[in-house]
């Protein structure tokens, strides 16, 4: 089976940053490309490397010459800029564009989040202008997920905020390994047509508000700390974050969860 020719772009975050290596050693031909204030340095393997200001559309449609799949792994600040790729797409041998969410599908709801809606926006508008997408959901990353109180979990204080009923609803999550791996084993090998217009839901543990409660409970050797917060006050906490501009994302994790709503926020 060939490989596909892949160009990349977004490596310097957390996660892209390990997907990006993770593409870059798959063994398919690869191009990274990246803004002129950025570079390659701490990434390994055989691949060419492409500086380009991805609003010069005559510069960004020859860096994307020779290129089966674009990959976009920008962060939450340069969602909007993958209109760039939409509008250059047309113009070249791209036969599939993977943008940039590495989340879950949202609700009325969760679309009043500004990074929720630049998301959507991206993805309608490359549907829009008959550009075939694979748009990957692992829904939450288990270091980050798990780590940064995002979602009401306290490793290190050894406490939890269950909203809703968290306690007794799946959470789907994946580490960044494993997602890594995933866009390696898609990406370079998978025939294009069976990539195309597709969302590819990822899941590597399935764990309940309960299971993660009893899993401190070992790492500590003592029972976690457990809060409990209502939908009702958590939707408040939304409208009022989305109002005042404030970070809203945790709250509707925290809610989805809580409504047991994270396995079909994957679509499945």
């Amino acid at each position: 089976m060939p490989y596909n020719r892949l160009a990349i772009y977004g490596h310097r975050g957390w996660s892209s940053s390990a997907i990006a290596q993770a593409l870059l050693t798959s063994g398919a031909p690869a191009k990274l490309l990246y803004k002129p204030s950025s570079n390659s340095n701490g990434l390994t393997g055989s691949f060419s490397e492409i500086e380009v200001d991805i609003q010069d559309q005559d510069a960004l449609r020859a860096a994307l010459k020779d290129v089966d799949i674009l990959i976009s792994l920008v962060g939450r600040e340069a969602i909007p800029l993958q209109h760039a790729f939409i509008k250059a797409i047309p113009h070249t041998d791209v036969r599939l564009f993977v943008p940039s969410d590495l989340a879950f599908r949202c609700d009325e709801q969760g679309l009043k989040i500004s990074v929720n809606k630049d998301k959507d926006d991206v993805e309608r508008a490359a549907r829009e202008a008959g550009i075939a997408t694979t748009v990957i959901l692992p829904c939450v990353f288990a270091e980050s997920g798990l780590n940064t109180g995002l979602l009401g979990v306290d490793v290190e204080k050894n406490r939890i905020v269950f909203a809703g009923d968290a306690k007794n609803q799946i959470l789907n999550v994946c580490t960044r390994s494993y997602v890594s791996k995933a866009y390696s084993n898609l990406f370079a090998k998978t025939p294009i047509p069976t990539l195309q217009n597709r969302t590819i839901a990822l899941s590597e543990i399935r764990t309940t508000g309960a299971e993660i409660a009893t899993a401190l409970e070992k790492k500590h050797g003592t029972t976690p700390q457990i809060f409990r917060q209502s939908l009702a006050e958590v939707d408040r906490q939304i409208e009022e974050c989305v109002s005042s501009g404030r970070p809203a994302l945790g709250w509707y994790c925290r809610r989805r969860w809580g409504a047991g709503e994270c396995v079909e926020a994957l679509g499945g």
